[in-house]
């Protein structure tokens, strides 16, 4: 069976992030922590690890270590270790198996064949979007065996399918789809196919369009069945096209005058059927109404570009697609899944079915689609769905989108809905950031209806602490989970984020007893205060700079925020232009905790040239004595500052030119400064 693969860059065999090069300061650190513990991680003597995979951000930098036998990445086995920004080790976890066996590493077919068995055990007789193929010491069966891996993506086939073949016999020893769906209702296949159409490189434009957001009923304060307000087969009523607003597609390509849906962040492919195309024009402006398949592809196109800008751009947390074939783009098809009533995430590509209400034109669904991109991207692959986190993920970034555009009053249901409008309709109930169940009795074993405990746990903090500082602790979070890591320790990741990022201590406490409400088992706040960055100021027009109150720089964390916090120098003492240091002390019961840093403070540079250039110093350098001249007022004296802030001489000035004696100072740099006169100036003793 000859097949036509449309993603030329990733070939037969796609290269992924486990292949990539990954380099670290820390990686010599961290492996001597895995060293130290290896009793405790029960490694057996023989095993190896790779750096697999690395990221740094705000709240601190991963490090992601595979188990290797032979050379071989034994699947879904690694032990991470998180360092906060500090540099110290703040988070640890692994799903390291010390079951493996150790087999035989040299596979008696090869990666072709494998993919050749994958393809006929699927009965893949379409295009395929995406295919990568790689070798696993897997024990995920009764036995430890060598095997290949392929991931199979087809026009035709709805889902993601995962084939795992012994690479001893070629023997298939399961096949599933592996795809993350946003809902859990049934979906149709049919057999449609059509071959999908290349991409230009991206020129840069701008352009306007006209969406959902984040869907009508939310838009207009509607409920589905109102006139106007239902689906009524992609009607495109008054109420309907007057739900819509105008947006700024702020990055499309144009090539040859051609406009595409395609930025850095999102670009629109055919990935499954029904072929609707790209819905390329010769103008920027996307606007449709919804009874035109151009609406549900612009609709995707701007929330995807828009949510991943924000958290690349605004946010500064780096997350894109690390699948090579993406460059960087989250690839989606509007109108997908087999026109099934479902959507679903794989391999760095999103499909949206059309079903009931079409899925593509609900901002939820969307991003909660991408809300598993996020998660996958983040963790290098290891995304987990015990007790459904990945589901409710997904539904706390949808919300935390369209709860902040205000649109529904926090005493009616909607505002807490997900899928306010493809969903809570005749076609399906849809599902809430108020559930009632808590963790972990509360569970039923149902991916998405469990979700809904976290999600609804993330969005009474959001609630508390508001959405910027709640979407950056829930990504960072992320970054510290594994693909085996359930709702509890994702709250503990979550916090640890917070914590690492500074967090006020009010915030911390927020987050613990939300929490904590929400049934999970958060652990003992210890005494912390993080390090605290140098700080740099400029004096006052009397050159001259009263200490304020660092606590809230300090920002001691316990569980109570009530740590008792000292400073020294004390709250407004008057300093010079000079660099001194800060001693902050924090103490709770029985422990404190002391950190320092260095206030320079800069000379304010209001003093008019007029004074300063009545006086002069010199020789500079100097080595014994330092000579001052100009007209001085009869009460004039001098203070000199070392680099530290510290006086080290005071002088009276009773002439218009005075010798000091320097000859008992270190080599140095030091400042002078003139009190009456407020001007500083500075000079070397050699």
């Amino acid at each position: 069976m000859k097949l036509k693969l449309h993603i030329a860059t990733v070939a037969m065999i796609a290269l992924s992030f486990t292949t990539n090069a990954q380099v670290s300061e820390k990686e010599a650190e961290a492996r001597q922590w895995i060293k130290d513990n290896e009793s405790k991680l029960d490694i057996n003597p023989n095993d190896t690890f790779s750096l697999r995979f690395v990221r740094k951000t705000e709240a601190g930098e991963t490090l992601r270590f595979q188990q290797l036998i032979n050379g071989v990445p034994v699947f879904d086995s690694e032990i991470l270790v998180h360092f906060s920004p500090y540099g110290d080790i703040s988070h640890t976890d692994a799903t390291y198996d010390k079951a493996v066996a150790s087999i035989n590493t040299i596979p008696a077919i090869n990666k072709d064949n494998a993919i050749e068995i994958s393809n006929q055990a699927l009965s893949i007789n379409s295009d395929i979007t995406f295919q990568e193929c790689k070798l696993f010491v897997y024990n995920k069966l009764e036995t430890t065996k060598l095997v290949y891996r392929v991931l199979t993506d087809s026009y035709a086939k709805t889902g993601s399918w995962e084939t795992i073949i012994d690479a001893q016999s070629g023997e298939v020893l399961s096949t599933k789809d592996i795809a993350f769906y946003y809902g859990n209702h049934k979906h149709d296949e049919d057999n449609k196919s059509k071959s999908p159409l290349p991409m230009a490189p991206l020129a840069v434009a701008t352009g306007t369009a006209l969406v959902f957001n984040p869907d009508p009923l939310s838009q207009a304060g509607a409920f589905y069945g109102a006139t106007g307000f239902s689906d009524g087969n992609d009607a495109a009523t008054t109420q309907m096209n007057n739900a819509r607003v105008t947006v700024t597609l702020p990055e499309i390509d144009l090539t040859g005058g051609v406009y595409t849906l395609k930025s850095r962040y999102a670009e629109i492919r055919e990935l499954g059927s029904p072929a609707k195309g790209l819905f390329t024009q010769t103008t920027s402006n996307f606007s449709f109404t919804r009874a035109q398949d151009g609406f549900e592809a612009v609709n995707a196109f701007y929330h995807l570009d828009n949510s991943l800008r924000y958290i690349n751009e605004t946010l500064q947390i780096p997350c894109i697609p690390y699948q090579a074939a993406n460059a960087g783009a989250v690839l989606f098809d509007p109108h997908g899944a087999n026109s099934a009533d479902n959507s679903f995430y794989s391999n760095g590509q999103l499909q949206f079915g059309e079903g009931g209400v079409d899925d593509a034109e609900d901002a939820d669904v969307v991003l909660h689609e991408l809300g598993h991109g996020l998660h996958d991207w983040i963790t290098g692959g290891g995304l987990s769905q015990v007790n459904g986190l990945s589901e409710g993920c997904g539904d706390y970034w949808a919300v935390s989108h369209s709860r902040s555009l205000n649109q529904w009053n926090s005493s009616v249901p909607q505002y807490n809905w997900v899928f306010s409008w493809d969903g809570h309709n005749p076609f399906w109930d849809g599902r809430t950031t108020d559930y009632a169940s808590s963790y972990s009795g509360g569970l039923v074993g149902q991916i998405h209806t469990d979700g809904q405990i976290w999600a609804t746990a993330l969005m009474k903090i959001w609630d508390g602490i508001g959405k910027v500082k709640t979407d950056k602790a829930f990504l960072n979070g992320l970054d510290l989970t594994v693909s085996s890591t359930n709702q509890q320790n994702a709250a503990i990741a979550v916090r640890t984020a917070a914590r690492n990022m500074n967090y006020p201590c009010a915030d911390i406490a927020l987050m613990t007893e939300k929490f904590v409400e929400a049934g999970y088992t958060m652990p003992a706040l210890t005494l912390q205060m993080n390090p605290i960055a140098n700080q740099t100021v400029t004096a006052g027009a009397g050159n001259t700079y009263t200490l304020p109150s660092y606590a809230t720089l300090a920002n001691p964390i316990t569980a109570n925020c009530n740590a008792g916090l000292t400073q020294s120098p004390i709250v407004g003492t008057v300093l010079s232009p000079g660099t001194y240091t800060i001693t902050m002390t924090a103490t709770s019961g029985a422990s404190n905790v002391q950190r320092t840093f260095q206030l320079t403070v800069n000379a304010n540079l209001g003093v008019t040239e007029e004074v300063k250039n009545n006086f002069i110093l010199y020789p500079n350098p100097a080595t014994s004595t330092l000579n001052v001249k100009g007209d001085f007022d009869s009460n004039e004296n001098v203070t000199i500052f070392n680099m530290l802030g510290q006086v080290v001489l005071n002088k009276a000035i009773t002439s218009n030119e005075e010798s000091i004696d320097i000859s008992s100072l270190a080599k140095g740099i030091y400042s002078v400064y003139f009190n009456n006169a407020k001007a500083t100036y500075k000079f070397i003793k050699e």
